[in-house]
């Protein structure tokens, strides 16, 4: 096997043409495009400010149904190794949007490229709405004080 021909694969020593020739008997591995959406979501639901996914009308059908899907919010377009990302987010009212938009690039395209070694050409985001935060049950106790005080000498 001529130097030339064999394919580098991702922790393989550089001088080794055995270990390539391993690899290649073992098959290949391929993903399909909703585990690169599913972790695309995943990761842009982790940056602060991003309150939710949005769904478009197709995936809201699919809610009704009762059909719950992790990569929603997320279109992917894949072209051999490298893939183009479709994010859409209602964003927490009162952050900096622009802002916001930006780490939801960096972060889904970060997590897009080390989690499934495509490559993130593009990350599309859309801002869909703006939303306020839910309260927490912490929250809620400080707002209302008698109400969680009930039989306490205070």
């Amino acid at each position: 096997m001529a130097e030339q021909d064999i394919k580098k694969y991702p922790n393989q020593p550089e001088n080794d043409p055995s270990a390539a020739e391993e690899e290649e008997d073992l098959g290949y591995v391929e993903l399909a495009d909703e585990v690169i959406a599913i972790v695309a979501s995943l990761a842009a639901l982790d940056v602060p400010g991003v309150v939710s996914m949005s769904t478009g009308f197709r995936e809201g059908i699919s809610n009704f149904l009762g059909k719950k899907s992790l990569a929603k919010g997320v279109r992917v377009k894949v072209t051999g190794r490298s893939c183009r990302i479709a994010v859409y987010v209602t964003v927490e009212y009162g952050c900096v949007i622009p802002e916001v938009a930006m780490k939801l690039q960096k972060k889904v395209k970060s997590a897009v490229d080390e989690m499934t070694e495509y490559t993130a050409e593009f990350v599309d985001v859309h801002i869909e709405g703006v939303k306020r935060r839910e309260k927490s049950e912490l929250e809620i106790s400080f707002n209302n004080p008698d109400e969680n005080r009930a039989g306490t000498i205070f």
